[in-house]
């Protein structure tokens, strides 16, 4: 039988090369904590065969495999202690977990959450519990169902929004012509926001969503820099960034899901890991997720309150694969070109992109 070790020796390629440079990466970032001192930082999971158990009253973790060769991490939790992670993630991959451990999990109030490959949000088991408060319900229906109200709760929100995207804008992307028509954009929206406020939202939408367009063209002026080798040969479009859409045409109405460019496979995994987030606090502060004001989606599993909430940290959370497409040269091997023309991300730069628990708190830098 073929294993996964195999393909790799026998092809001689930069997998696990890139592998261990970014699980190294990974490990950077983790601060380091003081004895007694509550972690703040989540851990992140993936690979093939990870598992989470309960042994002797203690929470056992094995992490998965990504590449060969490898070592498997294991870490060992006691209840109540302070290097308890407020929260796991588990990215893809596959493994187990046993009914003990997520008794565990509750009862020390640590958040598992589960993002698919492209970054998605699956599941998310909260300690905080879905018991939304009744108050909060009838003001999210009452607001969605007058116009007024529904533009005093989103105004602040495009606001703020447009605020980071001019500090992104600012400090996070080269100099260019693009650039400088965004800012104008930006500021000009900032004001009209101030002195003519929108009579609807679907004017607010618009505002937004020039404000948006003109950001991400933007972006086409960074340069994405990549290794060159022959193992990994990549098509001539990743060398530059053209558009947040993707090209790929799917059953889906969201156009970014199906990312077809490594920059926008990273920008939905922290777009992910954000969504996640701020579920768990819209379901901690008693709302209906599915409820939006901003966003009023007819789809309930769209949770359109979530992506109210998100829109002010977008530009936030940017900010990290802008620092780190700036700061890496890239390999092939750190992205995976499916047969449809999706784009995934390798596990191990995948670990690194959402090792962060408050990136999207986090004051610029």
């Amino acid at each position: 039988m073929e294993t996964l070790s195999d393909n790799i020796i026998d092809s001689n390629d930069d997998w696990p090369i890139r592998c261990a440079y970014w699980q190294s990466e990974y490990q950077k970032q983790i601060p380091k904590r003081k004895r007694r001192e509550t972690r703040k930082a989540g851990l992140v999971l993936t690979g093939n065969g990870l598992s989470i158990n309960v042994d002797k009253g203690r929470l056992i973790i094995k992490d998965g495999f990504t590449h060969y060769p490898q070592k498997a991490a294991r870490f060992e939790f006691f209840k109540g202690a302070l290097d308890i992670p407020p929260r796991i993630v588990i990215v893809d991959g596959n493994g187990s977990i046993s009914i003990d451990a997520i008794d565990w999990l509750y009862d020390q109030k640590v958040d598992l959450i589960r993002l698919a490959y492209d970054g998605r949000v699956q599941s998310i088991m909260s300690a905080n519990g879905y018991a939304a408060d009744p108050k909060q319900v009838a003001w999210q229906l009452e607001t969605q169902r007058d116009e007024s109200a529904r533009l005093d709760f989103a105004v602040p929100l495009v606001a703020k929004k447009i605020e980071e995207t001019l500090v992104t804008l600012e400090g996070f992307l080269p100099e260019s012509a693009s650039r400088s028509k965004a800012i104008a954009k930006a500021e000009t929206a900032l004001l009209d926001l101030e002195r003519i406020p929108p009579s609807s939202i679907g004017e607010l939408l618009a505002i937004e969503g020039t404000v948006a367009q003109g950001y991400f063209f933007a972006w086409r002026s960074l340069d994405l820099k990549w290794k060159a080798t022959s193992a990994f040969p990549i098509p001539d479009e990743w060398r530059r960034f053209f558009s947040r859409s993707s090209l790929h045409r799917t059953q889906y109405r969201i156009r970014n899901r199906n990312a077809t460019h490594p920059i926008n496979a990273m920008l939905n995994y922290v777009y992910g890991i954000l969504e996640s987030r701020v579920r768990i606090e819209v379901i901690a502060d008693g709302s209906d997720p599915s409820i939006g004001i901003l966003h009023n989606s007819s789809e309930p599993e769209r949770h359109s309150f979530v992506f109210d909430r998100m829109e002010p940290l977008r530009p936030v959370v940017d900010r990290k694969v802008l620092k780190l497409v700036e700061k890496e040269t890239f390999s092939g091997a750190d992205f995976q070109l499916q047969s449809n023309g999706v784009v995934r991300v390798n596990p191990e730069l995948v670990r690194r992109l959402v090792n962060c628990s408050h990136f999207y708190l986090s004051p610029a830098k």
